[in-house]
């Protein structure tokens, strides 16, 4: 090579060099910009939330519907009830030392959900009756104490309501067994669970019940409890 094609080849190597150098600035340039942008859209953004949360507010306690209007932000969506009820679980039964049914079973429990008892009857004689309302209840148990008796079986089942009325599915029914004579009084031959375990209705520990009556003391003593 010429010395005069070596100085031309650097003329263009330096060309490239410097124009590289631009592209590098240029893109730090545009980089911070960048970011300058977006750290005042974040603050506008809380700025804004801010102001909403005011004006919400003001209407909340005014009642002061035309505020949304006026401030010319639209006014908030109305809360959608909850479409369906969630079906409890775990349904049981256990039998006390005094012949009476002890029911429990497992569900999620939002504010004011109450649920929904029913009892099916069938005789010694395989006659089904029909479902009928045993209680409406806002603790997850239940002590049947009025089993008729004659009969061959008991079954039971449970569903949720909702405070806007959302009814789940009622649970799988679950039978409990009554010996040959039937009654209350004549459940020796079915298993018989001298101590059951029960969940706390206030969602804290639970509650060990030995019979029929430690249960009624323990509804008892916390009802006299949440009085004081």
């Amino acid at each position: 090579m010429t010395p005069e094609q070596v100085a031309a080849a650097q003329l263009e190597l330096d060309a490239v060099e410097a124009a590289r150098a631009t592209a590098v600035q240029i893109r730090a340039q545009s980089l911070a910009k960048t970011q300058d942008k977006d750290q005042k859209v974040d603050a506008l953004r809380g700025t804004l939330g801010g102001l909403v949360t005011q004006v919400d507010g003001f209407a909340k306690a005014t009642k002061d519907e035309t505020v949304y209007v006026r401030a010319e932000i639209p006014e908030p969506a109305p809360k959608t009830p909850r479409s369906e009820a969630d079906t409890p679980t775990n349904l049981a039964t256990q039998s006390q030392t005094d012949g009476s049914v002890l029911v429990t079973f497992d569900a999620n429990k939002g504010p004011g959900t109450v649920f929904l008892l029913q009892r099916q009857l069938v005789s010694e004689g395989g006659t089904i009756g029909d479902w009928s309302e045993l209680a409406t209840l806002s603790e997850k148990l239940y002590l049947d104490e009025n089993v008729p008796s004659g009969l061959r079986l008991v079954n039971y089942r449970v569903r949720a309501q909702t405070t806007n009325g959302v009814l789940s599915p009622w649970s799988f029914p679950v039978p409990f067994y009554l010996g040959t004579g039937g009654g209350a009084g004549a459940s020796a031959s079915a298993t018989t669970t001298a101590k059951a375990t029960a969940p706390d209705p206030d969602g804290g520990e639970s509650i060990t019940i030995e019979d029929a009556q430690q249960l009624k003391d323990a509804q008892t003593a916390k009802g006299k409890g949440q009085a004081g």
